[in-house]
């Protein structure tokens, strides 16, 4: 028997979100977090988050909520189409205010950042400095700075952050989050945090030596990564890096996700990062007219020099 197939357009998007959703909620989250085969160079290092745990389960309720709502989200079809013409994917995300993001809670990132020792390492501190490259509409910033102030409750917390998008920028601004032009007249940052720009920016190569160059020695840098591994420049009419990430990437073939995590971790290795702890996460995406959200795998790695 052929499926019905409804006439009407809102019809149509309403029965295809439902069954979106449906595949969504019958899917088993915990594979979100799991990894069945670790590199095992790296395997007693790996973290295993298990579940999503309730902060993370409510920021999906609320993703299921807003793209639920259909004039909310015919507005953003709509603005998008004719926005979309002059401005990039991220300024108009900015512009909206829609498509926000989420990796891990601040529970989750605060126990990855104790597993990586990093309350060991800065113990002695009085003032942490905390830079955030690449951060978007903040929303991330803002839970990772919560953990870091649940390790440190008696330091002072100091945030800065940069992006590239002049809309994100504002939103920053908004946050109360300092916004800076160039980080290279810093020097001895506690934490720095780059979650999911080197695949995204056009020279990955020169921001992971910029981060080494700041990086204070005892200080912890906090990386996440999608894989499979695909480079594309929003900014740029190739879309294509300088230099990719990993120089030696064999694109022809389809890697396993530990041989991709592998080539991962030498690249940093290769700049003269150590991998601490690591963990796979997912990287969740606001949802629309055609399901309530969308996740991406996610590498999420401390490091230290």
């Amino acid at each position: 028997m052929m499926a019905y197939v409804p006439r009407g357009f809102f019809a149509r998007l309403a029965i295809d979100k439902s069954r979106n959703d449906e595949h969504l909620a019958n899917c088993n989250m915990s594979n979100w977090y799991s990894l069945s085969k670790p590199p095992e160079k790296y395997a007693d290092r790996f973290i295993d988050m298990r579940q999503p745990d309730e902060i993370t389960l409510s920021w999906l309720e609320r993703s299921k909520e807003i793209s639920s709502k259909l004039l909310l989200q015919l507005w953003h079809l709509l603005a998008k189409a004719i926005l979309s013409v002059f401005m990039t994917q991220t300024d108009v995300n900015g512009l909206l205010r829609r498509g926000s993001m989420f990796i891990l809670s601040e529970l989750q990132f605060q126990h990855l950042l104790l597993k990586g020792g990093t309350k060991e390492s800065l113990k002695q501190s009085s003032e942490i400095n905390v830079l955030d490259i690449g951060a978007g509409d903040g929303e991330v910033t803002i839970r990772l700075v919560k953990a870091i102030r649940n390790i440190f409750p008696s330091s002072i917390t100091k945030l800065f952050a940069t992006e590239s998008s002049w809309i994100m920028r504002s939103r920053l601004s908004q946050k109360q989050i300092f916004v800076m032009d160039d980080i290279n007249h810093m020097s001895d940052v506690d934490i720095v945090s780059c979650l999911n720009v080197l695949d995204r920016c056009i020279d990955p190569h020169q921001i992971l030596h910029d981060i080494y160059n700041v990086l204070a020695p005892n200080g912890r840098l906090l990386l996440a990564l999608v894989l499979p591994y695909s480079h594309y420049v929003e900014k740029n009419s190739s879309h294509l890096p300088l230099k990719p990430l990993m120089e030696h990437w064999p694109t022809s073939q389809c890697l396993p996700i530990e041989r991709e995590i592998e080539y991962f971790f030498e690249a940093l290795e290769n700049v003269g990062f150590k991998i601490v702890v690591w963990t796979k996460a997912p990287y969740l995406c606001e949802g629309d007219l055609k399901q309530s959200y969308y996740w991406l795998d996610d590498i999420v790695v401390v490091c230290s020099k």
